[in-house]
C-alpha cells in the first residue's frame, strides 16, 4: 500500500486508527497512532484495540510482549511477519502433533513459498512504511520450559515506527523507543552490521525516558541510577536483545554453537568496561535497565530480498 493508501486506512470510517480487514481476520492493531505538525505530533493511545487483544488471554496466563524496534527501513516488519510464520507453526505442533511428528517434519521455513504480506505489513524501498505502534490481534499460546517446569505463556508481538527518517523528530523517536520498552517484555534492537557506540548510546538514552517516565507513574525510586554491579537492585525492564542483521563475520556457517558463542563473545567486548567515563556510563545505563542484554546475529538474506519489487518469495533467499 502506498503512503496515501496507508493512510486512508489507518484513519478507517470511525477513525479508531487501525486497518482492520472485512474479514475480521488477523491483523496487526495500531494500539499508538501519531499526529501531525498541527497537533505537535501528539500521540493518541488506542485503549479499545489493546483491550480487545488482551481480551483473548485466558485468566491466569503470562504474557511475552515481544516488541522491534530499530532505524526505519531495516527490516522490522519483514522480520515480524517471519516471526508470525514460525509461532503459527509453533502453535499448530502443540496442539496437533506429537514430537515424533514435530522432528520428522520439515524445517518449518521449508513450508511454504512465500512469505506474502498478511503479517505485518512491509514493503522494499526507501519510503518509510510502519507509523505508531502496532500490535498483532491474534496473542500465540506457547508452551515453554522455564527453570525445568513447563509454563503456558501468551505471544504477543509489537511493531514500532522506525527510527531516523527525514520526518520524525529526536523527541518523538525517544518516545517510541520508551513506549516500546515500557510495554515489552523481549525488546530486540535491530541494527546494522554490527553494534556501534551510537546504538548503546541511543539504547542508554531512550531506556532512561522510559525509566523516568516509570518512576513518574509508580511515584517510587525505580528510576534513580543503578551501577552494573549492583545486582541486589531491581532493574526496570526485562531482556534486550540486539539482532545483528546483515553480520559478515562467522568463521563457519554450518556449526551453529560455535557461532552463538562467536557472538556471545562480542557482545562481552561490547560492554566491556571502559576507562573512559562517558562510554562507561553508557553501559552502566543499560546494563542498569535492562535484567538480562544479549544479541543474536544473522547472516544477509540476499539481495534479491532487498529490491523494491520483492515479493516474499522464499526460494529467492540465500540459504545461510
Amino acid at each position: 500500500a502506498s503512503e496515501d493508501e496507508k493512510e486512508e486506512v489507518e484513519k478507517g470510517e470511525d477513525g479508531d486508527g487501525d486497518n482492520e480487514n472485512n474479514d475480521g481476520g488477523p491483523q496487526p492493531y495500531q494500539i499508538v497512532s501519531v499526529g501531525t505538525e498541527e497537533d505537535a505530533y501528539a500521540f493518541t493511545f488506542h485503549e479499545e484495540k489493546l483491550n480487545k487483544i488482551l481480551a483473548k488471554i485466558p485468566p491466569g496466563w503470562k504474557v511475552s510482549v515481544v516488541s522491534v524496534v530499530g532505524a526505519f527501513r531495516t527490516g522490522k516488519s519483514f522480520l515480524l511477519s517471519w516471526f508470525l510464520r514460525y509461532l503459527a507453526r509453533d502453535q499448530q505442533s502443540i496442539e496437533g502433533s506429537s514430537d515424533g511428528e514435530k522432528e520428522d517434519a520439515d524445517k518449518w521455513y521449508n513450508q511454504f513459498q512465500s512469505l506474502g504480506n498478511d503479517g505485518f505489513d512491509w514493503r522494499g524501498g526507501s519510503d518509510r512504511n510502519t507509523t505508531g505502534i502496532w500490535m498483532w490481534s491474534e496473542p500465540h499460546f506457547i508452551s515453554a520450559n522455564s527453570s525445568g517446569k513447563k509454563e503456558d505463556i501468551a505471544v504477543v508481538l509489537v511493531d514500532t515506527q522506525g527510527m531516523f527518517d527525514h520526518e520524525t523528530t529526536m523527541a518523538l523517536t525517544a518516545s517510541i523507543f520508551g513506549l516500546s520498552t515500557l510495554l515489552s517484555s523481549y525488546q530486540i534492537y535491530n541494527v546494522d552490521k554490527r553494534i556501534q557506540e551510537d546504538n548503546l548510546q541511543q539504547l542508554a538514552l531512550f531506556s532512561e525516558y522510559a525509566r523516568m517516565a516509570m518512576t513518574t507513574h509508580d511515584g517510587d525510586d525505580t528510576g534513580k541510577k543503578t551501577s552494573s554491579s549492583s545486582e541486589d537492585v531491581e532493574k526496570p525492564f526485562q531482556l534486550v536483545e540486539f539482532l545483528v542483521r546483515d553480520w559478515q563475520h562467522f568463521d563457519e556457517e554450518d556449526d551453529f554453537d560455535l557461532m552463538e558463542k562467536e557472538v556471545d563473545d562480542y557482545l562481552k567486548k561490547v560492554i566491556a568496561e571502559r576507562d573512559a567515563k562517558d562510554l562507561q556510563e553508557t553501559r552502566e545505563q543499560i546494563l542498569g535497565c535492562f535484567e538480562k542484554v544479549s544479541c543474536y546475529a544473522m547472516t544477509h538474506p540476499g539481495f534479491a530480498v532487498t529490491k523494491k519489487k520483492y515479493n516474499g518469495d522464499v526460494n529467492k533467499m540465500d540459504e545461510t
